[in-house]
């Protein structure tokens, strides 16, 4: 159930069906789950409302600053796994937004079992 939250600022539309499938597929691959159970949204930082560098950042900053993605799982994955997902997801959103992995924020949050609910159970 990895959940991926996807924003940034841009200066041109990224092929977001493109960029949401990706990330998927590089998730589900590094953690070792099936792809029909991950979730991604991609959401633009619209222009003005992006503070990075000491600066209010425009469209034209779009290539300078960092796309921020949240990763969102169940508890459970060894460190190798996490820091696979890490790097992958970070190359899968800057090869679909056209910026240098290196420049991707990427956080992983764990939720402890019982602390969710989907598919009608508590998990």
């Amino acid at each position: 159930m990895p959940v991926i939250e996807i924003q940034a600022l841009v200066a041109e539309p990224p092929d977001v069906a493109m960029l949401l499938a990706r990330t998927a597929e590089a998730v589900a691959d590094a953690l070792g789950a099936d792809v029909r159970g991950c979730w991604v949204t991609f959401r633009e930082i619209a222009p003005g409302t992006y503070f990075e560098g000491g600066e209010l950042r425009g469209v034209e900053d779009a290539a300078e600053v960092a796309p921020l993605v949240t990763i969102v799982v169940a508890a459970g994955r060894t460190a190798e796994q996490k820091a696979r997902a890490l790097r992958a997801v970070a190359a899968a959103v800057g090869e679909g937004l056209g910026t240098d992995p290196d420049n991707v924020f990427v956080e992983y949050r764990e939720i402890p079992a019982g602390h969710v609910h989907t598919g009608g159970q508590i998990r």
